[in-house]
């Protein structure tokens, strides 16, 4: 097995992974979530702009700005239950010590293991043409 074809099968793998957490709990494509991280549009991913994505994410969720996403953050009325469903995505993928409350720390310092194995040169950036190779991967699945 070459290691493109080896890259491509650990690519697909980990997002059928990344799947089963806030994307698929958001029924968004886990492409689309990186592309919405290309806070420049110059179709490279930064982790910064990574890190940037999940700060923005976490202020959003974070209603009563306590440095914490928990169960008192929901909303009331007809908003709660996409709260909900966001909430059980963010705890699965980033709920570190299982305490049912995600803090700051652990959301932005949390492993992104698609964007690890995808930065083949470890540069700290997906670039067009390792995004094209995790793109490949998920069309192959």
């Amino acid at each position: 097995m070459n290691v493109k074809v080896s890259i491509r099968a650990g690519l697909a793998a980990l997002l059928m992974v990344a799947c089963a957490s806030p994307a698929a709990a958001q029924n968004r494509d886990p492409l689309e979530m990186l592309a919405e991280a290309d806070a420049n549009n110059d179709g490279a991913i930064a982790w910064s702009e990574v890190v940037a994505l999940r700060t923005q994410n976490f202020n959003r969720l974070d209603r009563n700005s306590d440095g914490v996403i928990s169960a008192s953050d929901r909303p009331r009325g007809p908003f709660g239950a996409r709260f909900d469903e966001a909430f059980a995505g963010v705890q699965r993928q980033f709920d570190a010590n299982s305490d049912r409350r995600v803090t700051r720390a652990e959301m932005i310092g949390a492993p992104a293991p698609v964007f690890t194995q995808g930065d083949t040169n470890s540069d700290g950036v997906l670039s067009a043409a390792e995004l094209s190779v995790v793109r490949d991967a998920v069309a192959a699945r």
